[in-house]
């Protein structure tokens, strides 16, 4: 069994009111897999987790489009959202998150990944990001250190 579908299922029981059942599923993710999957985010059976979403950690006020893969160590925040508030982040259809990469938008806002955009692997994005754009980390952090 494969992390994305344990997610799906979950997402699929807490909607059906069933959301004991979803807590053993989210629970087993992460006990099989050290992922942090929340049930109650909105995804589509066809996200991809790649290395199993190893150590991949995702805000519960998420919505994920179509087609989406997500790299391993990746981290998706809510930016300090205020309880019961709406949706925090929001990642278009055929998106691609690097592995390690962070998601964190500004407090109290939104932030829209658009569809068909990158983000490439230990970029930081705290700022939408349009459709087919792509976010890399800074230069200086993929340098080679000086002697």
């Amino acid at each position: 069994m494969r992390p994305e579908r344990l997610w799906w299922w979950s997402t699929r029981l807490h909607r059906k009111r069933l959301t004991p059942l979803a807590r053993v599923l989210k629970a087993a993710n992460f006990f099989l897999f050290h992922a942090v999957l929340p049930y109650e985010c909105e995804i589509h059976p066809d996200v991809t987790l790649w290395h199993r979403g190893l150590g991949t950690v995702i805000h519960p006020n998420t919505r994920i489009g179509r087609r989406v893969s997500i790299g391993h160590g990746v981290t998706i925040t809510a930016g300090s959202q205020e309880p019961g508030s709406q949706l925090a982040v929001h990642l278009g259809d055929d998106v691609v998150v690097g592995t390690g990469a962070l998601v964190r938008p500004k407090r109290g806002h939104a932030l829209h990944v658009g569809d068909g955009a990158q983000i490439g692997a230990h970029a930081v994005v705290v700022r939408d990001v349009p459709p087919g754009g792509v976010m890399v980390p800074p230069v200086a952090s993929l340098r080679e250190p000086r002697d």
